[in-house]
């Protein structure tokens, strides 16, 4: 065994360390998704490949390079064999996929800036389409609301002025409208990639029934 791999061994897991508050919102929230998402699974159809606790091993992937506590090693790599594959996503935990919800998707959105319970539904959408998505859809919706006086970029990227907007339209009593046109732009979404792809329809009924939850939480 490596000398890097064999010290990694020696020591707990840094997706195994609690990041987060237990008693945050983050934490009602993504314990919602965490149930939402379910356990392991690993369907031929799903284009992120083999998944546990809502973390797909495209995703995974593509965080290969995460290093929450700095040694130079990579989280990921639960089993230490130098790559990362699906073994390691069998190895995941709850516990370690929360806290990859905390770190990849809560806090790289810095979600906390958002109000209720829009902050909820946009986390669900980050972990099931991608940053981006969720985050576009959002400004679509605002972009629908009376009390936004200023058209959003629909980039994808929350900035300030996407937060503001959402706390105007909170503010203004539009909040439920919010997320109406939230739930609506996820069901788009969903019923779009059926129709570019139409080996996910035994998946569309799921989603749709998750779009018409978003913001329960």
């Amino acid at each position: 065994m490596p000398d890097m791999a064999r010290a990694k061994s020696k020591t707990v897991s840094p997706l195994a360390v609690p990041r987060f508050l237990a008693s945050s919102r983050f934490a009602v929230v993504a314990r919602h998704v965490l149930g939402i998402e379910g356990g392991h699974v690993n369907h031929k159809a799903d284009p992120g490949g083999e998944t546990n606790h809502g973390i797909s091993l495209r995703f995974a992937i593509a965080e290969g390079r995460l290093d929450l506590n700095g040694d130079g090693l990579r989280d990921l790599d639960l089993d230490m064999d130098g790559d990362i594959d699906g073994a390691d996503i069998r190895a995941l935990t709850p516990d370690m996929a929360l806290n990859l919800f905390y770190e990849c998707f809560w806090r790289r959105l810095d979600l906390d800036r958002l109000p209720r319970p829009i902050d909820g539904a946009v986390f669900d959408q980050a972990v099931n389409g991608g940053l981006v998505a969720a985050v576009r859809m959002l400004q679509v919706a605002l972009n629908r609301c009376d009390s936004v006086r200023t058209h959003l970029a629909e980039d994808g990227v929350l900035g300030r002025m996407t937060a503001a907007a959402a706390w105007i339209a909170q503010r203004s009593g539009e909040g439920p409208y919010l997320l109406a046109q939230y739930r609506r732009e996820a069901e788009t979404r969903y019923n779009e990639i059926v129709r570019r792809n139409s080996s996910q329809v035994l998946f569309l009924k799921g989603w749709v029934a998750r779009a018409r939850r978003l913001g329960d939480v």
